[in-house]
């Protein structure tokens, strides 16, 4: 059995971190979301330093540590805990300026007892704390949580330093003179934005039957799949309107309209009610309802026939637009899979679902793979009448 000798492995692991620097630098750039950054440093770390959680603490204006991004829910709960109880590595790190680390979670011998409890029992036996400077002020705390006891190798805690540092400079943004002012801004904005996405979070947990670390995936996917901000998107779901007449979205925003999980339960009758009464609320015509409460309604009905039983929808306005997304948890469209140009017949695996949507609205985009398939509708306010598309399949009783 042939082993690869120990350069290779280093010089690979060597451009691993290398390349995971210069896509992180290159998000630097314009106004970038600096809380969705912050998570995927967290993620980064995971993969690069060898442990199997990380957090990012950072500095109020009033020199109180708050949790701003982490990998797991575990390490936000540790963190949370830590600055609740004012006991733990992190504290005594942003206190010193200094790395601080508990080598062995030993809940008899720890320094932190209360934290060292939650630590163990969550699983992790080190914690490894290293300060985030910026001009020799510490703003903030690098997390590691290891399932392992023992120090980091001399590799991983450069690796950590150097990440520890590319958060300082997200932060401040090519070096501002008034860097102060600056980065008292920047961490107000991040706090606020932090909270924002908490509660977003919960509202998608409770809507969409979720735990904490599903609803924070979800709300990054769908950050990813519209191109928007993280804060903006969890700052229109946590301001969404789900009941009375509401404004034009302001410039720039979307408002959601309608979350909801989609299982046989629910009842599809009940489903359309309400996506054609979010619909007329926001502006659509009385002549165009029928035609987009039909094609949200055939990819919901996919997503019960073929999707796997069960699903997601969720509806938001923005740009003058309407706009729904149906995922499911199903076994994915063929990658070659083609809408056919003609009409498909009636029949059951036609693929006459899909066609139906994509004569209706104005643009249809399919993400699909081995575990699921995301369906993104939209459907212009000012769109024209549909054409006749015949009556709708009848696949579904309520």
């Amino acid at each position: 059995m042939s082993t690869v000798p120990w350069e290779v492995v280093v010089s690979r692991r060597e451009q691993a971190v290398a390349q995971a620097f210069v896509e992180l630098s290159d998000t630097l750039v314009g106004d970038f979301d600096v809380v969705e950054f912050l998570h995927t440093l967290a993620g980064r770390c995971v993969e690069l330093v060898g442990v199997q959680a990380a957090g990012v603490m950072l500095a109020d204006q009033r020199g109180g540590l708050r949790v701003l991004a982490s990998s797991s829910e575990q390490a936000r709960l540790l963190e949370l805990f830590e600055v609740e109880a004012d006991e733990g590595p992190c504290v005594d790190c942003y206190a010193s300026g200094e790395p601080v680390a508990d080598l062995d979670l030993d809940i008899a011998g720890s320094r932190w007892r209360g934290f060292a409890v939650r630590a163990f029992g969550a699983g992790f036996r080190s914690v490894h704390a290293v300060p985030v400077q910026l001009r020799e002020q510490t703003i903030g705390v690098l997390n590691l949580f290891a399932v392992t006891p023992g120090v980091l190798s001399e590799g991983d805690a450069g690796t950590a330093r150097a990440l520890a540092n590319t958060i300082a400079l997200a932060l401040v943004q090519h070096h501002a003179v008034a860097y102060r002012q600056v980065l008292a801004e920047q961490l107000q904005h991040t706090m606020t934005s932090r909270v924002v996405v908490e509660q977003a979070k919960g509202l998608l947990a409770e809507l969409l039957d979720l735990d904490l670390a599903q609803a924070f995936a979800e709300l990054r996917r769908l950050a990813r799949r519209t191109g928007r901000r993280l804060s903006d998107v969890a700052a229109d779901i946590a301001t969404g309107d789900f009941a009375s007449v509401a404004p034009e979205p302001e410039t720039g925003r979307s408002r959601v309209l309608l979350i909801r999980r989609i299982y046989p339960r629910n009842g599809t009758r009940t489903l359309r009610a309400e996506i054609r009464s979010a619909a007329a609320r926001h502006g659509l015509a009385a002549s165009q309802q029928a035609a987009f409460t039909l094609a949200v309604h055939e990819a919901v009905v996919n997503t019960l026939e073929h999707g796997g039983g069960s699903g997601r929808l969720i509806m938001w306005r923005y740009h003058g637009s309407l706009y729904a997304e149906i995922s499911d948890h199903g076994p994915g469209l063929p990658q070659d899979y083609q809408i056919r140009a003609g009409a498909p017949s009636t029949g059951p695996g036609t693929g006459r679902g899909l066609w139906v949507i994509n004569r209706i609205c104005t643009s249809l985009d399919i993400d699909t793979g081995p575990t699921g398939t995301h369906l993104m509708l939209r459907y212009a306010l000012n769109s024209p009448p549909p054409e006749a598309l015949g009556p709708p399949p009848q696949r579904i009783q309520d």
